[in-house]
C-alpha cells in the first residue's frame, strides 16, 4: 500500500455526515472505509471554477467502461482529467450509475420526518469551505455493490469492503473534494449500520 508524507489534511468523517476539503494538483487523496461496508458518495470540483466537476457520464465515455481502474482517470464535464486512481485496496466496487440519496428517496421508502442524506451532505460540506452551488452532480459511489443483471436490472447489495479497505487518487488539478458517509439505513446498501470513513491528503512517500 502506498504511503503518504507531508499530510496536509486528515479527517474522520462520521457515519451519515459529509465533509469537504481541498487538494492541490499532484497531491494524493486516500479514502478509507474504517469499519467495512460503508459506501462513500464522492464528488470533485475544480477549485478555480466549481461549475467544472467530476462527471460520471463523461468519465464512462472517456474510458468506454462502466468502471475506472487503477491508472485510469475520471474526467470533468469539460472532459479534462480531474482525479486518477493510483491504487485500489478494496474489492473495486464503485458504482457510476445511481443518484445520491435525497429527502424524496427516503419519503419514497416510507420514512417520516427528516432523514440525513447525501445530497444535503454535499451542500452542507461545500458551505463549510465557502462554496455554494445550485445543482447536485451525480456522485461516484465508492465502496458500493450495485451489480447489473443479464436482463439489465440493477440490484442493491451490501458492500464487500472490509475494515481498512481504501482507494487512493491523484489530483490532476487543484480541487475541492466532498465525501458523504452514506446515511442510508432503510435498504441494505450500507450493511448493518452507518459508520465512519477517513480522508487523508498528502504526497507519496
Amino acid at each position: 500500500m502506498v504511503e503518504l508524507k507531508e499530510v496536509s489534511h486528515e479527517h474522520v468523517c462520521p457515519g451519515s455526515y459529509g465533509h469537504a476539503f481541498k487538494a492541490s494538483k499532484d497531491e494524493h487523496i486516500r479514502l478509507t472505509d474504517l469499519m467495512g461496508q460503508q459506501p462513500i458518495d464522492f464528488w470533485v470540483f475544480n477549485q478555480g471554477d466549481v461549475s467544472e466537476y467530476l462527471s460520471v457520464c463523461h468519465t464512462r465515455v472517456a474510458n468506454l467502461s462502466m468502471e475506472v481502474k487503477p491508472g485510469q482517470s475520471a474526467v470533468t464535464n469539460l472532459r479534462r482529467p480531474i482525479v486518477t486512481i493510483v491504487e485500489d485496496n478494496s474489492p473495486g466496487q464503485h458504482d457510476m450509475l445511481l443518484a445520491a440519496c435525497d429527502k424524496t428517496r427516503y419519503e419514497g421508502l416510507g420514512h417520516e420526518g427528516y432523514h440525513r442524506n447525501c445530497q444535503d451532505n454535499l451542500h452542507e460540506a461545500l458551505a463549510d469551505v465557502g462554496v455554494e452551488i445550485l445543482f447536485s452532480p451525480q456522485p461516484w459511489n465508492l465502496f458500493t455493490h450495485f451489480p447489473w443483471t443479464s436482463d439489465k436490472r440493477i440490484e442493491l447489495h451490501s458492500p464487500d469492503t472490509k475494515p481498512g479497505d481504501n482507494i487512493v487518487f491523484r489530483a490532476e488539478m487543484d480541487i475541492f473534494v466532498v465525501i458523504s458517509a452514506c446515511p442510508q439505513n432503510i435498504t441494505i446498501i450500507c450493511g448493518d449500520e452507518n459508520t465512519d470513513v477517513k480522508a487523508e491528503v498528502g504526497y507519496l512517500a
